[in-house]
């Protein structure tokens, strides 16, 4: 077999591994938001008096997976904590913005939610070369914005609320732009990067859904 054969033939079998892990990667994805409508479905029986309880508890969890050696060896086991409690606190944040703008309203700014996150992936995914330099950024303005975030539920000056809502739009763009960058480069394993893009599009839904109620307000 020539070297070129080889070459081609190393490159095809390559390409079909990262075809497979990306399809493993939205199974995954699909999988993270099942657990989260679980939640949403417990959420509506959850009594909001402890929602900012579960939020404590879920910025520890955060922070424990950021920085120890052991939220990574239970990375698996916090994804699914997180996809749950989100879904339980979202229940009444997704109820409330209903209730504030109105279904058609509520909707199609989930439609621009979904839209606008896989166009920022697309531009990922095909225009932009290698986008490793952005976790350089990204992962310092994520923690700003968790810790930003874990401050806002104790203070609530709508000014301050406008600020973690585009800081978090920016960040979450950003990283779903990173992220559709590392799958097209191969550069993921399909269970991490399947609940990346979950939360990716879940914060989008969040903050853009935050921000049209603050400015309808």
């Amino acid at each position: 077999m020539s070297l070129g054969v080889f070459i081609m033939n190393n490159q095809y079998y390559q390409d079909i591994s990262r075809s497979s892990s990306i399809r493993q990667a939205w199974l995954y994805f699909m999988y993270y938001w099942l657990i989260f409508a679980v939640g949403t479905f417990i959420g509506q029986f959850v009594p909001p008096a402890i929602h900012q309880t579960i939020s404590i508890v879920l910025f520890a969890v955060i922070m424990l997976s950021l920085f120890t050696k052991a939220g990574r060896k239970h990375g698996a086991l916090i994804a699914n904590i997180y996809a749950l409690a989100m879904g339980v606190l979202s229940y009444t944040a997704f109820m409330y913005y209903l209730a504030v703008l109105g279904q058609v309203a509520f909707y199609q700014n989930i439609g621009l939610a979904v839209g606008s996150f896989f166009a920022f992936g697309a531009v990922g995914y095909f225009v932009v070369k290698d986008a490793s330099n952005l976790a350089r950024i990204l992962f310092p303005a994520l923690i700003i914005l968790i810790i930003a975030s874990f401050i806002g539920i104790f203070i609530q000056m709508p000014m301050f609320q406008v600020m973690i809502t585009v800081l978090g739009l920016a960040v979450f763009y950003g990283y779903t732009i990173y992220d559709f960058n590392r799958m097209a480069r191969g550069n993921f394993t399909p269970r991490e990067m399947g609940f990346n893009l979950f939360i990716n599009l879940l914060n989008i839904i969040l903050d853009i859904l935050r921000l049209a109620s603050i400015l309808k307000d």
